[in-house]
């Protein structure tokens, strides 16, 4: 009897080994050839899975923000106050950062060659989920002034901004630097958070 071959985990399984490579080599070097062999599959079996390496780079990305998704429609069914959501939703972007450093450095990677090469940066799919995000985090402080959760005076689109500022630190400090921890920017978001209820923070 022929073996049942579970696609979609062979789909993740030549993400994550592309991932590995591109990290290793450089997204420029490295070719489907390379994948393949990586992979333990044939160049002709790969293609029925992914067209080029950018369908994997592309598919890697969705795959990452859609579990940010997964995560605010979980923490918008919560009982929570919006101060806890938005605390929650940061933290699990926060994880994703960290957690994916290898994959953050492929990205930064990525577009420095096609910048090096005045090729245009697709930046359609970064942009719609970082307004995405935006526009969740917008609605969260929204939420939370509007129930006295944050000082009433509380500027909500500069307050969007100080939180997303918080995310391009953390790619930056990953970037940069092998030893960057998540407590860094837990303790930065605390920080800030605590500013927005203004004179109720307290000593």
């Amino acid at each position: 009897m022929a073996k049942s071959i579970n696609h979609k985990r062979r789909r993740r399984e030549i993400r994550a080994k592309s991932l590995e490579l591109f990290a290793k080599y450089g997204f420029a070097a490295v070719n489907f050839g390379m994948i393949a062999s990586e992979c333990h599959v044939s160049r002709t079996l790969l293609y029925t899975y992914f067209k080029d390496k950018r369908a994997i780079f592309n598919e890697s990305i969705d795959e990452a923000t859609s579990c940010i998704a997964e995560t605010y429609r979980e923490v918008k069914a919560s009982r929570q106050g919006a101060d806890a959501k938005l605390r929650q939703l940061c933290m699990a972007v926060f994880a994703l950062l960290y957690d994916s450093r290898d994959f953050l450095c492929v990205i930064i990677d990525f577009l420095r060659d096609r910048r090096k090469k005045g090729r245009k940066v697709p930046v359609e799919n970064v942009l719609r989920h970082t307004l995405g995000l935006k526009r969740i985090i917008h609605s969260l402080i929204a939420e939370a002034r509007h129930r006295g959760e944050y000082d009433a005076l509380l500027n909500i689109n500069r307050a969007t901004s100080l939180i997303y500022s918080q995310f391009e630190a953390a790619i930056l400090r990953i970037g940069i630097s092998g030893g960057a921890e998540i407590s860094d920017s837990i303790g930065a978001l605390n920080t800030i958070l605590l500013s927005f209820r203004g004179q109720r923070a307290g000593p």
